[in-house]
This record gives structure tokens, sequence and C-alpha cells, in this order.
């Protein structure tokens, strides 16, 4: 039986720069929780911790962190710890991995070679990175069956690629979604991919593995800040997997329809319950029409807001202001089809008290109108609500389309 925590893409070192003069302090939140994750192997009494691939953003980031990574690790001692280079951070000249501190700690091995390394009753087959892109399968040396391996040891791949599944075209380091069969694997652990993803073998059993990233790094990674547990019994037994929560930070993009101040009013409600504001960074695409007295609104809770979210942005691009009926008529374009969509909406408005102001027809015209509208089904059940809705809709379009 083995037990194993499963973790990739730390991504330590990343610049974040849309997050402006927030960025150190998301770098310093990745720090802590990937400290957390290792303490929280150390806590489940794993028999060893995998760390397949982008330990590091790039060879290049300070090399302060370095250190910092070994005392963490030191600290878990004698919980052996696996580091595999991925394509951020491969095992070229420059490599971080070169460096004389590693070789200070007695519970790390960094794999530099493709070949199995023995871990009591497990075979670890690795699958390290020297390079940044590669179009050939890092896994297809591996081969349990035709090499002198033990039978009996539990085998275990360890790889920073894209399974070939059809997420990915021309992919980086590609993976045959089939590995665990084809080469007898009874686990492939992955790194490359933000997101947890299990994959189901031919078989249907589970024994490929994305952990995702523990600790997102942008907007769109909906399965991260995770890590895997991961139990095997024996040999060919299915993988226990246990996703584990270690992320701090939540990217959230919210999208929202304001065209009145209730509209507002409900959208500082939502702002103001968002859990832990502090780790939250959150990008607001506000759309619709609306008045001057909203927009002001909105702008206030935009102040108020500013600094209650670690990082809070505003989209305003989609929000129009309400158009007055002159300038409604100004930006139609010519064209049959529009115009009388449009003077068709002002005959209905017509006919509703509540809204009779927005529209200019004259009674006449409006008589007209209606009576070739009435034998339509589409008159019945109007309301002005619905109305005003269509009048702004049809603006809104009419903007879009403006040149």
């Amino acid at each position: 039986m083995v037990k194993f925590l499963h973790t990739a893409d730390w991504h330590l070192g990343i610049k974040y720069k849309q997050l402006g003069d927030k960025a150190p302090e998301a770098r310093d939140i990745r720090l802590k929780t990937v400290k957390k994750l290792l303490e929280t192997g150390h806590e489940h009494n794993v028999d060893f911790v995998l760390i397949a691939g982008d330990l590091f953003d790039s060879n290049q980031v300070d090399r302060s962190l370095v250190g910092l990574v070994s005392q963490m690790i030191a600290e878990i001692s004698p919980t052996p710890v696996y580091i595999l280079p991925g394509n951020h951070d491969p095992l070229t000249m420059d490599s971080l991995y070169h460096d004389s501190v590693w070789k200070s700690l007695n519970n790390l091995t960094i794999f530099a070679e493709a070949e199995p390394v023995t871990h009591a009753n497990c075979t670890l087959y690795p699958c390290p990175v020297s390079q940044k892109q590669s179009q050939n399968d890092p896994t297809a040396w591996i081969d349990i069956e035709s090499g002198n391996d033990n039978d009996n040891d539990i085998s275990i791949g360890v790889v920073h690629g894209n399974l070939q599944v059809g997420f990915i075209e021309d992919a980086n380091f590609p993976i045959d979604p089939e590995r665990t069969t084809l080469s007898g694997l009874d686990y492939l652990a992955l790194g490359e991919w933000h997101s947890l993803f299990e994959h189901q073998d031919s078989t249907g059993t589970t024994r490929t593995i994305y952990p995702g990233t523990p600790e997102t790094t942008k907007y769109g990674e909906d399965k991260s800040g995770k890590a895997v547990l991961v139990e095997i019994n024996s040999p060919h037994d299915t993988p226990q997997i246990t996703p584990l929560d270690v992320g701090t930070l939540s990217w959230r993009k919210l999208s929202r329809e304001i065209n009145t101040q209730n509209d507002a009013q409900y959208l500082e409600s939502e702002l103001k319950n968002i859990p832990e504001p502090e780790h939250n960074i959150l990008l607001l695409k506000l759309k619709g029409v609306t008045d001057q007295e909203t927009l002001s609104q909105l702008s206030q809770i935009e102040d108020i807001y500013q600094n209650h979210f670690m990082k809070f942005q505003v989209s305003l691009d989609e929000l129009y202001l309400k158009p007055n009926l002159l300038e409604l008529k100004a930006l139609l374009p010519e064209g049959a089809v529009v115009n009388q969509t449009f003077e068709a909406l002002m005959a209905l408005m017509k006919t509703q008290p509540d809204i009779q102001e927005y529209s200019d027809l004259s009674q006449e015209r409006t008589q007209e109108l209606y009576s070739q509208l009435q034998g339509e089904d589409v008159i019945e059940g109007l309301t002005p609500e619905i109305l005003n809705r269509a009048f702004l809709l049809m603006y809104q379009m009419i903007k879009e389309a403006s040149p």
C-alpha cells in the first residue's frame, strides 16, 4: 500500500502583472499556500510528495526562492519529496535545480533522468523536461513489462505535458491518454493543466490525474487551488483519489445587467456578501442601459469596494446611458426594416399611459400602425415593462452597431 500527495504547477515567482501593486501580496500568499500544502502531506503521514513540474514560474525567478523552498522541504523531513522539472523550469544549463542548496536536503530527489526510481514498494517513472517545447510524448519510454522491474511494485508515472483528449491542438509535450493501459502504470501523475482533471482510460478506470495548481494564477481556472491525496492498496488496484482544497485566492468574473437603481442596489448587496473579500480578485462586467442617477450610484459603489477586495476591476464597456428619443432616432441606420420596427415600437408604447412620453408619433400614425399590429400575437400580454425593455434593447443594439 502507498499513500502520497500529488501536486504540480506551483509557479513560484509568477509576475502577476494583471494585479499591479497587489502582485507582491499575491506571490507571498502563493508561498504560504505551498508551505501549508507540504505540511498537509506531512500531517496525512504520506509516504512521499510528488511535484509534477513547474514548481518555479521560470528559471529566471529570484534565486532567494530556492532557499525558501528548500527550507520548506527540510521542515517536513523525513517525508520524501520528489521534484520533476517542467516546461517553465526545465532542466537546462541555467536551471534552478543545479543550485547546490538542494544537495543539503536528505529528503529530496530531483528527477534528472527518464529512468525508474525505486521507493519502498513503488517504482516511479519520471519524465523530466529539459527544454521548453517538444512534439514528442515524454511518456513513450515507459514499458514496465519489457523491463526488469519488480512486478510486485506499484508503478507511478510522473510527467508534465498535455493529455491528448481534444482540449488542446498541436499540444506541447503530448501525452497518450491511454498511457496507463499501454505501459501498465497504476497511476500517472500529471502536471501542466491548472484545473483539477481526472481522466478515465478505456477500461473506465481513473488512473490519470492533473491536480491543478494549488493557487489560482488567473481567471478561468475553475477547479484550481487543489492537490490530490492518492492511495493505492496494491499493484493493479484502482487508486483512491481525494482532492484537497488548499488555495487561498479566489479569481471571480461577474457579469451583471444594470438598468435601474434597484439593479445597482442588488449588485451592492451581492458584493457585500462575498466572503473573504481580502482574498478575492474580482472583475465585474456591467452591461445594460441606465440613467445618469444609476451611473452615479455605480460610481459610488466602485469607490467603496475598490479597497474592499484584494483587486477590484469594473468594466463599463457594455453599459450605456439611457437615450432620449431624439438621440435614438439620430442613431437609426438607413433601411426600411429598422425604421418600421422603431415606428411599430413607438406605436405600441403610445398605447401605454405609463410610457407614452417615450413616443412622439402622432395619434393618426399610432392608430394606423396599431390597427396593423392588432392581428399579431406579439401584442398580447404586452406591459410597459416589456415595451420599455424592448426600447432599451433596440437602443443597445443600434449603439453597438454604430461606427
